[in-house]
């Protein structure tokens, strides 16, 4: 894969694979400071809540921006940037004077330069690899984004957490710095091309109203928006369920992330040879069919073992879906409108986050910490049932073709 992908792109890979290797040490780190810091489940969700919020205020000006701005360099700024916050949060720890408001400060602060890094990483991909590459390209940064930051990252957070509180977060900002670096040694200069100058509103009223008019890309931002509200109603309130519930160690619970990270790899390996031989309508319904499955299995459970399979399952479907939906956004969208109409999609898919970590907050606390799961599980089946008509393979073919794309 390297050899066909190019010299670049293994560039970008690295560097995605070292800051997914810190982004997962925190995933675990952090809600376990916050843990330690409170029982209450919707302070903890807040946590979850400050870092996905950026999402929902700032993608579609983010989006934006990456069509004026150089792509590369944009990225090595905003990782620079996410070093300095991180970093200043451990030296915070590190002193005893952190609480639960410097917490909520940082990971707006990190969510914030996310929205900025990614969707230039996305809109950069393309330039770096042919449109028949993209499946494999996507693959292989889904597959780097779970093994290093579901895999490998949470066991290393949750014992270096152990080791000392500080610890995992010195080590994250670390993390960025060195992809920063990677992301520098890329040659070449990476603005899209634009043959107008228009104001900042326009551009985002673009990028709106190109993927609201685009039916299958507006339906696969529509289903991402709801899978991620209700996944991240799970993930907000996961720390409590796997310590009150299942029962578990703190190092268990870094190896429960890690069992999704595992997951995450399979579907990297297997989404791009299922859209090859099913089509991409096809292991998108498929893919979504599965997570019911195991959410449903995950929801019943109290042995650490079926949740460790279950959410492996989960994970590996996941990332399935992510290969199709965000292949085909880079593949049907034109170069000079891909950062706006990956923040108008990623505001959709990932604005819906931080209104999904309140909602598990509030259910969790309300009713039990098992009633987000079934929650989920029974909105993944509606979604499908509403959306089957929409993705499949017939439909999705016909968006290319209105589209030039063969």
């Amino acid at each position: 894969m390297s050899s066909r992908l190019g010299s670049s792109f293994d560039k970008l890979s690295v560097a995605a694979g070292v800051s997914n290797v810190g982004d997962g040490i925190v995933a675990a780190a952090l809600p376990l400071l916050v843990a330690s810091v409170t029982r209450d489940p919707v302070s903890v969700a807040a946590a979850t809540l400050a870092s996905r919020l950026p999402w929902f205020l700032f993608a579609l000006i983010s989006g934006a921006l990456v069509d004026r701005m150089d792509r590369r360099r944009l990225m090595v700024i905003t990782d620079l940037l996410r070093a300095l916050g991180v970093g200043a949060l451990a030296w915070g720890i590190s002193m005893g004077d952190v609480g639960l408001v410097h917490i909520y400060l940082v990971a707006f602060g990190l969510g914030l330069a996310e929205t900025f890094f990614d969707t230039a990483a996305e809109a950069l991909t393309p330039a770096l690899v042919s449109p028949d590459n993209l499946p494999a390209a996507n693959g292989r940064l889904q597959g780097l984004e779970w093994v290093s930051g579901s895999f490998i990252g949470p066991p290393v957070g949750a014992a270096l957490f152990a080791v000392a509180a500080s610890l995992p977060f010195f080590v994250d900002a670390a993390s960025f710095v060195v992809a920063a670096l990677l992301v520098a040694l890329i040659p070449g200069v990476f603005r899209s091309t634009r043959s107008e100058v228009t104001t900042l509103r326009s551009d985002v009223l673009s990028g709106l109203r190109w993927l609201w008019r685009q039916r299958v890309m507006r339906t696969l931002a529509l289903m991402a928006g709801t899978t991620n509200f209700f996944t991240f109603g799970i993930v907000s309130i996961f720390v409590l369920y796997a310590q009150d519930i299942l029962e578990v160690s703190d190092a268990v619970y870094g190896l429960l992330l890690a069992s999704l990270g595992v997951g995450g790899l399979l579907g990297a390996v297997l989404g791009p040879r299922m859209v090859k031989r099913i089509g991409s309508g096809n292991t998108l319904r498929l893919s979504v069919a599965i997570q019911i499955i195991a959410l449903t299995v995950f929801a019943l459970t109290s042995n650490g073992w079926i949740a460790g399979f279950s959410m492996a399952v989960f994970g590996s479907q996941i990332t399935s879906w992510n290969v199709v939906a965000v292949s085909l956004r880079q593949e049907l969208t034109p170069d000079e409108t891909r950062g706006r109409v990956a923040g108008a999609s990623r505001m959709l898919t990932w604005g819906s986050m931080p209104l999904g970590a309140l909602f598990g907050g509030a259910v969790a606390s309300t009713i039990s910490l098992r009633a987000p799961f079934f929650a989920a599980a029974a909105a993944f089946i509606a979604m499908l049932l509403l959306t089957w008509t929409v993705i499949a393979n017939e439909s999705i073919e016909s968006a290319r073709s209105a589209t030039g794309v063969t």
